[in-house]
């Protein structure tokens, strides 16, 4: 009897965790729910479900551009928008004929959302947006509680109907330090993901204490009250520590904790990270802190291009158990070699180079153990390329090279 137990619960697990792998694995195949909303309400559809918007597939690609172009002539337009999009400090996808979800999302929070001509667009995209984390449970990074915490605490500082009227950029950025100073925010200073992860809006406001992502993201939604586009930007401190800031369409920086300041980083390397690679941030490092699966899955879900993001979560499979887990770490290894140019993030000159390179070495160890124990040789071989490549010198990649080669 203990024996048939036995194998049905082990029964159980192995569909559970395949059930499981499908699902990761098809999801990153496809556009994060909350960017789906975008993409469907400015007439496109990913009829082949591969994740992106192809140029003569019949999914709204040349109708999005003829669109939604602005400000530019016709022959630049497909160029405007199919410009690429800035990931693990290079950049993908331009002109590649092929619309990613960061391409789109940027583009619509940068160029689209606030401009009058397209105000029954914006409406369906907030309104089903706002529903949509609402209803799922989403962290609140940039959206008020039922309790209207952040207004009404913004409202004690500038007074009622601070967001009905209309101001300047100028006045919006002295208006949001004033907000920030009256609210008596303080620096957080410990890692956050062994801090218990980033508060959400209305948490931080109450708890007078923020990291510099969470008083970015607390800008964008301050900013999109007074209907001026924003989005939260990225640079590197250090090889290892990143600094965000608030990012206006004229290129202004707003660093409310002076991080640039002190590091003075050009104005080239702030990437842009829209809401939705927000809320994947906030779900991967509130996962990590919280050794929640679901969360970790659902970060890398709406980030999926990020390397960190990435190795974050196949790094919580592989130690939970490389055997059970080994079939999701290899399809995940599949997407990670197929969507990223390792070659060009490692041969890239930036800061933080070393720190990605470090990565990288961590999600190549794991796709060479867990292709050996699938018997999955043409992706051991895929990885392995990279692995002499770039890692010669590793100790740690060629032990497991030397351990795992078939």
């Amino acid at each position: 009897m203990k024996k048939i137990l036995a194998v049905f619960i082990l029964l159980i697990c192995s569909l559970t965790l395949s059930a499981q792998t499908e699902n990761i694995i098809r999801q990153l195949n496809q556009f994060s729910p909350l960017a789906e909303i975008i993409i469907r309400n400015l007439g496109m559809e990913d009829k082949n479900n591969n994740g992106v918007i192809d140029k003569g597939a019949g999914e709204g690609y040349e109708e999005f551009i003829e669109r939604y172009g602005i400000g530019v002539s016709f022959d630049e337009k497909e160029r405007s928008i199919d410009c690429g999009f800035f990931a693990n400090y290079i950049l993908y996808g331009a002109g590649n004929g092929k619309l990613e979800e960061p391409e789109i999302v940027n583009y619509y929070y940068t160029k689209i959302r606030f401009n009058p001509v397209f105000e029954k667009e914006e409406k369906l995209i907030e309104e089903e947006i706002n529903a949509y984390v609402y209803a799922n449970n989403l962290p609140l990074i940039w959206l008020d509680d039922e309790q209207n915490t952040v207004m009404n605490e913004v409202t004690r500082i500038l007074g009622a109907g601070w967001n009905e009227q209309k101001v300047t950029e100028d006045e919006a950025i002295r208006m949001y330090t004033r907000a920030v100073q009256g609210m008596r925010i303080i620096g957080r200073t410990e890692r956050p993901n062994v801090n218990d992860g980033y508060y959400n809006m209305p948490e931080f406001v109450n708890r007078r204490a923020a990291y510099c992502v969470e008083v970015a993201d607390f800008g964008f939604w301050f900013f999109s009250k007074l209907g001026i586009n924003s989005v939260s930007a990225d640079g590197a401190l250090t090889s290892s520590v990143t600094h965000v800031v608030i990012k206006l369409n004229s290129g202004k920086i707003i660093d409310y904790f002076g991080g640039n300041s002190r590091n003075h980083i050009p104005q080239s390397n702030w990437h842009t990270l829209n809401p939705i690679q927000s809320m994947g941030l906030h779900l991967i490092v509130n996962g990590d802190a919280l050794y929640n699966q679901e969360m970790m899955e659902q970060g890398l879900i709406y980030n999926k291009y990020d390397i960190d993001t990435f190795g974050r979560l196949m790094n919580f499979y592989y130690r939970l158990s490389p055997i059970n887990y080994r079939q999701v770490i290899c399809d995940m290894g599949e997407f990670f070699l197929l969507n990223n140019d390792i070659n060009r993030i490692l041969n890239n000159r930036h800061i933080r180079t070393p720190f990605k390179k470090s990565q990288i070495a961590s999600i190549l160890s794991m796709i060479l153990v867990c292709s050996n124990l699938s018997a999955n040789k043409p992706l051991f071989e895929k990885a392995e390329v990279y692995a002499n490549r770039h890692f010669r010198d590793d100790r740690q990649v060629q032990r497991i090279l030397r351990e795992y080669r078939f």
